[in-house]
């Protein structure tokens, strides 16, 4: 059985608004923060027991929507990301990440 693909290096770009990651595979690669904020999966972001979710109900993400203020690891599977208007909730699977991850 093949190991996961995992990050072995996660690094914030405050500058860029984005955060570059390097791969147990070699890949070097971002994900841009209105990526990350487009996608995240929580429950208020994605809907719930048919009930759609904020970002179905939007265009346009604010200015604060899309400004990290923290990450924290979440286990052996996924990163924590805060945004600076408050949202929290969005746990992303190193997974997720890898999809959303753009080549450097």
């Amino acid at each position: 059985m093949q190991a996961p693909v995992m990050p072995t290096e996660i690094r914030v770009d405050r500058a860029g608004r984005r955060l570059e990651i390097r791969w147990s595979d070699g890949l070097v690669g971002y994900c841009t923060f209105e990526d990350l904020r487009w996608n995240c999966p929580c429950a208020v972001c994605q809907g719930e027991m048919g009930q759609p979710g904020v970002l179905s109900q939007t265009t346009e993400l604010t200015p604060e929507q899309t400004e990290l203020e923290n990450i924290w690891q979440v286990g052996y599977y996924a990163v924590g990301l805060a945004w600076k208007d408050g949202h929290d909730t969005g746990i992303y699977p190193f997974e997720l990440l890898r999809r959303l991850c753009r080549p450097e």
